[in-house]
């Protein structure tokens, strides 16, 4: 009897152990998600209270930089658009998450948010945080860039460099900040970017 139980148990220890393996082989097997995650600061956040019923907050990230198709988010020359049109930094496409961006929720007296975006592995032109007006139909105007991801968490940029002829041959920017950085991401990395908005840049891009 002594030996039936003995037997009984190592058998039992051989399955678990089995188990154990085929379920070790399973975890390793599941694809890992590629994503970028973290955390976006807003200074002025208070200044959000009277643009609530106005328009969304919206973390994206935005496709390889391209002049030909026109997509992402990087330097565009001057002439690009016409003979005498200023170029500049600004995006030239919508972002690669346009049909699902994070939304993000206003909380009085908060300031830190966090975001979650799964993508593709490949590059990246751009990860910012916009106000998207819903009242306002001109493309070009429609959402106020709030800040971009580029390397320095404690700084903001909005990301933009806008010019304008003033006439006589002048061209001056409007906006010239620093441009966002280019994201690089491998298969199953996860990559967490953490960086700082300022919410009243509504006042000054929607003047």
């Amino acid at each position: 009897m002594t030996s039936k139980f003995f037997s009984n148990i190592a058998a039992l220890l051989l399955v678990a152990a089995a188990f154990s393996s085929f379920s070790s082989c399973g975890d390793e097997d599941q694809p890992k998600v590629t994503k970028v995650f973290g955390t976006v600061t807003i200074e002025n956040a208070d200044v959000w209270a009277s643009w609530v019923d106005s328009g969304e907050v919206e973390v994206t990230i935005f496709p390889e930089f391209s002049l030909d198709p026109m997509a992402g988010w990087g330097e565009v020359p001057d002439d690009f658009f016409g003979p005498g049109v200023p170029g500049g930094v600004f995006p030239l496409g919508a972002p690669y998450n346009s049909q699902n961006p994070v939304v993000l929720t206003y909380e009085p007296g908060k300031t830190v948010y966090d975001y979650e975006i799964e993508v593709d592995p490949g590059t990246y032109s751009a990860l910012g945080l916009g106000f998207r007006h819903d009242f306002v139909n001109d493309p070009t105007r429609k959402t106020a860039t709030l800040g971009v991801y580029w390397n320095k968490e404690n700084e903001v940029s909005h990301g933009i460099v806008i010019k304008v002829d003033v006439g006589g041959g002048m061209i001056v920017p409007i906006f010239d900040y620093p441009a966002p950085s280019i994201i690089e991401i491998k298969d199953g990395e996860q990559l967490e970017l953490n960086f700082k908005a300022d919410f009243d840049f509504v006042n000054q891009w929607y003047q």
